[in-house]
Order: C-alpha cells, then structure tokens, then sequence
C-alpha cells in the first residue's frame, strides 16, 4: 500500500524535497551522533537510527514535514532508566537500548490496533512542561563530564554531580579549552549568525537555515582541530562502516522485565511529544494529522530502530521546523536524507574518526538549554497555581527521582488534582436579571429570587468522587430557605452522571418528597436524559425535567397562583 503523499506525488515538488534533505542531513549527523552519545551508546548507534526509522515512519506517518530520528527526551530517558541494569558503552547497554526501542514500538502499535490515541491526552501542560524543563537541566548536567574530559555518571542530578565532584581533579585541560571555544562559538552562531548571513544579502528563511546548519560547522572545525594539533583527547573513533545490522536484541527476561517501566514511559511521552509537533505543524499548513496513525507510525518506526541498532526515537521539533522552513513538500525529504545517510555509512565513516566528544557534547548543550522553557510554568502560576506545584513537582522528581518515576509523579499528581477539583464542585444559586429571561449567580448579579423555589446550577459531572459533597451542599442551601417548596437543579454543565451519582439523585429525590419539596430538573443534555430514562429515574421524580431554566421558573410559579406567573 503507498502512502498517500506518494499517490500524489508531483514532479515539481521534487526540487524542494532534495533541498530540505540536504538540510535534514547536515542537521541528522551531529545530532545523530550527539543523541547517542547521551544515550551511553556507540556514535554509530545514532546514524542508524536515522536511517529505517525515517523510512518507515515516512511510509505510514500522517505528517508531511515530522522529521523523526534521534531526539533528546528519549534518548536521556534511555541512559537514565537503563541504569543500574548494564554498563554504558558495552554490548549489553545497546542490546538493552535496542529491545527498549523495539518494546515501545510494539506496545504502541498495539495502542493503535486498539485506536488508544487518545492517550496523549493524559500528560497535562504543566507535567509535560515540568518533565521537559526537568529533561533539559539533566541533559546539560549529564554532558558535563564530556566537556571536562573525565568519567562520571549517575541517572539523579545529585548523584551526578557527587560523582562529577569527584572527578574534576583529573579534568583534562585541551578538553576544557576545547568545549568552551566551542560553547562560545555555538552560542554566538546562535545569536548572530542568521543577522549576520541576512546583511550579506540573503532572505531571512536562507539565513534561517544556515544558522541552524552552524552546529555541524562547530563539529566539523572541532573534528580538525583535534587532528590537526594533536590534542589528547576522546574522539569518537573509526566507525564501522555498512548499512545497519539486522538483528533481533539479545537480552535476557528477567532484564525485559525489569525495563517494563522505561518501556511504557517511553512510549508515552515519546508519543505525546512527537504528536504534539505534528499537530504544531500541521496547523501552520492546515492540514490534519490522525493521533492513531501517528501511533502506528512512531510505534513502527521505534520497532524498526530496535530490530536495525538503534535505540528510541522521535520527533525533533528543531529538524521538523527546519524541515518545513527549507520547503519539504512532503515525506520524501525524510526518505532522501535517510539514504544520504545510508552512503555515507557506506563509504564517508573515516570523517568522524576526529570529532571530539566535548564539542559534541558541547552541541547537546546548547541544543536543550532552549528546552527550558518556564513561560507554562509563569502562566500556570498567574492562572491556577496548583498546576504550577504540578509543573514543580515533575521538574524536581526528574533530578531527583529520575525520568520515569518523574513521570508517574506528575501524571499521579495531575490525576489527583482532577479528582480534588471535581470532588468539590461549584453550585451556583441562580436568580432571574430584572426585565430578561436570564438567571445568573446572585453573587455575581442583581437578580431575583423567589423564596419557594430555590434555583440550583451544578457546574460539573456528576459521579461517586462528587455526590456526597453535591448532596450535602444542596441540604445546606435547603436549610437556609424553610420557606422552599421546590428544587430545581440546572444541569447545563453536567455532562454525565454515573451509577453512584444516580442513586445519590435517588436519595436525594426521596429525602426531599418526604419534606414536602419537589425536585425539578432543567437544559438536560441529551445523553445525560437518555441515561435518566433508560435508569427509570425520571419515572421516580417528585418533580418535572424542563426545557429551561426560565420555562421551569414559568411552571413552578403557575403553581403557585396567577399572580406570581412571570
């Protein structure tokens, strides 16, 4: 089965696709090998995962210009998680990698044979904020012991740091001197690049381009650099050359086990966040991306990774921008850089056998420290600021828990908040707006009551969490009008209503009838009414269910005699 883009493929779109491959590539191959060296795995590791990951998702995904590969989020989760289970750098660390990668892509295939991609939406802004923010600080603390030039590790930021602490006597100075001139020169590239290139004449998005293609730059200069002046320090080495190995992981049960929890950590957030730039990018093109395709395909592509050498993989929201910014049409970009990086696996491996791991590092660096982004956290702290102790939370369990407790931290937190919040719901006493057939909060307005009917609005679902504390709000309104003889509970914000919160209603409405005082329903939402009907509720009811709030008003004061009709 082609893929759709493929159907529709037209001539004249080919020319802006081998454009933005080009770019792809010079923005794959220092991230590549960048990613996997945050990873604990072979550079190699990286080029591979760019390579059949790229093709599969670009035969299945739904985004025309998603560029997926080695990114940040999975790869530290893959280093910090897989901690304690092999030693970074060893067969066993990238076998156990590969099966990580390969277990997430089958887990999320079969999210999508059950069409579960609805579970992007169990990461809230504020955990996904925290968790990124959290992510990009160890990141920066992981790569410092590549930019001193010594050996440390540690999956916690405290641990990491002792271990760095420790080992900062025997920091190796070419190895310092050589990351800070490339931090400078990353971070100048960053600021004054692009107004540099545009004052030669070029158009900003050609300006744009070339500064986000300044990395490989740094990389390339930092690779002569060592060569050229001798200096004593890691290099990534002579790869192996060939395309990637195909082979089923090598890792033993109770291992499998034991990194279940990565797993379906991985495969969450790898997707949220994949999805999430998708739907970005999507919306600036106005075009759709389908989150049960996007599943499929990001499930695929990671099954691949794990099956070809690679570790986890996703999207890269730089790469996808980028991408887009160079003119990809479509997928094909994707496709044509994924085979540039196959030759040069064939043929080019002698170029990496200089590159410093400092400047990589140094890359990493300057790649996620954007990543902290605190404009959700300042926004959650204005709006509701139990969101914002959410977003602290997860971004302190990430240094000192780690990435995939962090991550039940924060979806714990996120559900307990949801569940707090609607466990006590607001209940607004309504009266009518002088000369309108409106009824608003009488805290809020100048409205008439009638001290007979007391008027009810319910502004939340109805379920078990909620009942007991609807019911005993309802009793103590109640027992500050004596004088009432009706209830009328206006349900236009409740949009269903559970077993328990029936039989809650059951009660309510017998407790009530044997007061002497009716309870009356009004703007009941269709399925919530199917559900009453199909339960016998409504036959039990002392009351009416009305059409609106002001038609019920109409009724109950008819009732009550001609000259209280409204």
């Amino acid at each position: 089965m082609l893929p759709p883009w493929l159907k529709h493929y037209r001539r004249a779109d080919l020319p802006h696709d081998l454009v933005a491959s080009a770019t792809l590539l010079v923005l794959l191959i220092p991230q590549g090998l960048a990613y996997a060296l945050l990873a604990g795995l072979p550079p190699q590791a990286g080029l591979y995962a760019s390579i059949v990951p790229v093709l599969v998702y670009a035969w299945l995904g739904s985004s025309a210009t998603l560029s997926v590969g080695p990114a940040a989020l999975p790869s530290l989760m893959t280093a910090t998680a897989l901690a304690g289970l092999a030693l970074p750098g060893t067969p066993g660390w990238a076998a156990l990698a590969a099966m990580v990668a390969l277990l997430s892509g089958v887990l999320r295939l079969a999210l999508a044979a059950l069409r579960f991609g609805f579970v992007a939406n169990f990461l809230s802004q504020s955990v996904v904020g925290g968790f990124v923010s959290g992510s990009a600080v160890l990141i920066v603390l992981s790569q410092l012991p590549h930019l001193f030039g010594v050996a440390a590790h540690g999956a916690t930021a405290p641990a990491l740091l002792a271990s760095l602490a420790a080992a900062l006597p025997s920091a190796q100075a070419p190895a310092v001197l050589l990351s800070a001139a490339a931090l400078a020169l990353l971070l100048a590239g960053r600021r004054w690049a692009k107004p540099l290139l545009v004052r030669t004449g070029l158009a900003p998005a050609q300006a744009d381009l070339l500064a986000k293609a300044f990395p490989i730059v740094v990389v390339a200069a930092g690779g002569g650099a060592v060569a050229w002046l001798a200096l004593p320090v890691a290099v990534i080495g002579k790869l192996p050359a060939g395309l990637p190995p195909l082979a089923w992981p090598a890792v033993d049960l109770a291992t499998i086990r034991a990194a279940l929890p990565t797993v379906a950590a991985i495969a969450l957030v790898g997707f949220v966040d994949s999805f999430s730039i998708a739907q970005t990018l999507a919306l600036k093109r106005r075009e759709s991306v389908d989150p049960d395709r996007e599943l499929l395909a990001l499930g695929a592509a990671n099954a691949a990774a794990g099956l070809t050498g690679g570790f986890p993989v996703s999207a890269s929201f730089g790469r996808s921008a980028a991408n887009e910014l160079a003119g990809a049409r479509s997928q094909l970009a994707g496709v044509l850089s994924a085979l540039w990086m196959a030759l040069l696996l064939i043929a080019f491996t002698d170029l990496f056998a200089s590159l410093p791991l400092a400047v990589l590092a140094a890359t990493i660096v300057t790649a996620v420290a954007q990543m902290v982004d605190l404009s959700v956290l300042k926004l959650a702290w204005r709006y509701d600021r139990r969101d914002a102790a959410v977003y602290l939370a997860t971004f302190a369990g990430v240094l000192l828990l780690g990435v995939v407790d962090a991550i039940l931290l924060g979806v714990g937190l996120s559900l307990a908040l949801f569940v707090w919040r609607t466990s006590q719901p607001h209940l607004a006493e309504l009266g009518r707006v002088p000369g309108t057939e409106h009824y608003r909060n009488i805290l809020r307005y100048e409205a008439e009551t009638d001290p007979q009917i007391l008027v009810l609005r319910v502004d939340e679902s109805l379920y078990f969490a909620n009942i007991r504390f609807v019911r005993a709000a309802i009793v103590h309104l109640l027992g500050r009008r004596p004088q009432a003889r009706s209830l009328l509970l206006v349900l236009s914000a409740v949009n269903s209503i559970d077993v328990s919160a029936l039989a809650g209603l059951r009660e309510l409405n017998r407790g009530l009838a044997e007061q002497g005082v009716q309870l009356h329903l009004a703007v009941v939402k269709g399925p919530v009414m199917d559900q009453l009907k199909r339960s016998g509720f409504l036959d039990e009811l002392s009351g009416a269910v009305h059409l609106s709030t002001h038609a019920a008003m109409t009724a109950l004061k008819a009732e009550q005699g001609p000259e209280y009709v409204i």
